[in-house]
């Protein structure tokens, strides 16, 4: 009787430490796919969706309060380099903007992930009432982060590479 005891006791042990385990590492699992390779792509294409002009969509809802942006010789708060770029236009007004992100690499932690592209860009300016496009390209990166389950984008660097290409 003992032994049969002894065999129960140590059957629902066993079951316990298997649910445990399984538990554990189903947690895990969850855990670290927190981030998506298609999370990390809707943050950034929304940021740039959100400076469109026009859009109704909050740049603030997709950087971190501390967001650092290196362009122009940066680093930037997003605030800093709007008034940058305002004052650099004069009297021209800009019409709109697009982009165009391709060639991804993105990896991915658990609380944050690293991403760079490619970036085509259309601006189209009123310059003395006429309408001039530009296409400048960009290489970028960004490091994001999950802040209150958010992914948000930290740090952003971009370097214009459009002269590279035409020499």
């Amino acid at each position: 009787m003992k032994n049969i005891l002894n065999y129960k006791f140590g059957f629902y042990l066993l079951i316990v430490v298997l649910i445990g385990i399984f538990v554990a590492d189903s947690i895990e699992e969850d855990y670290n796919d927190e981030i998506t390779k298609a999370q990390v792509k809707e943050t950034i294409s929304n940021f740039f969706s959100s400076i469109e002009i026009g859009s109704e969509l909050d740049t603030y809802d997709y950087i971190t309060e501390d967001f650092q942006l290196v362009e122009l010789g940066g680093p930037y708060t997003l605030a800093e380099f709007w008034s940058l770029i305002e004052s650099s236009q004069g009297d021209n007004i800009p019409v709109s903007r697009n982009w165009d992100l391709s060639n991804w690499t993105i990896s991915i932690d658990d609380e944050s992930a690293h991403v760079s592209y490619k970036n085509n860009g259309t601006f189209v300016t009123s310059i003395n009432g006429e309408k001039v496009t530009t296409n400048p390209i960009w290489l970028e990166s960004a490091y994001l982060i999950l802040d209150d389950d958010e992914l948000k984008i930290k740090y952003f660097q971009s370097e214009e590479i459009s002269d590279y290409l035409s020499n």
